[in-house]
């Protein structure tokens, strides 16, 4: 669960899951009046996360998310 912000605001996380090294989650918004369901389904390795993100019928994305550890 959580919430995705961006410039144009916020809009809740639904449908998270995990299954091993294996994530998915939803985000459903409002563009210029149209809902648009985004599926994100993703792997774990290591200290990132390769996404892939369906944006309705329109786009498909490759994306990775990386855990930036502190410093000492």
């Amino acid at each position: 669960t959580g919430t995705a912000t961006n410039e144009r605001g916020s809009t809740p996380i639904t449908e998270g899951k995990i299954d091993g090294d294996n994530i998915s989650f939803v985000e459903q918004i409002n563009f210029n009046g149209n809902d648009l369901r985004i599926v994100y389904t993703g792997k774990i390795d290591g200290d990132q996360i390769k996404f892939t993100r369906q944006v309705g019928d329109f786009a498909t994305e490759e994306i990775v998310a990386k855990r930036i550890k502190p410093t000492a």
